[in-house]
């Protein structure tokens, strides 16, 4: 959740990628948990609460998911 949230903090974001790399960028479990809160604030957007954060969610879900 809290990468989600700080999507719209570029500097934060990649601190956090930075930081939890090993979790994001190796670990399915991370990268599904990952998507799982993306999935939920895509929800909660759908239903008005923070929608600004849209785009940048998008953007991380295709960051995160496996190609």
């Amino acid at each position: 959740m809290f990468l989600a949230y700080t999507q719209l903090a570029p500097r934060t974001a990649d601190r956090v990628r930075v930081e939890f790399a090993d979790l994001f960028e190796s670990d399915t479990a991370g990268r599904v948990a990952l998507l799982v809160a993306c999935a939920d604030l895509l929800q909660s957007a759908s239903r008005g609460d923070h929608p600004e954060l849209v785009p940048a969610l998008r953007s991380l879900v295709e960051w995160c998911a496996p190609a």
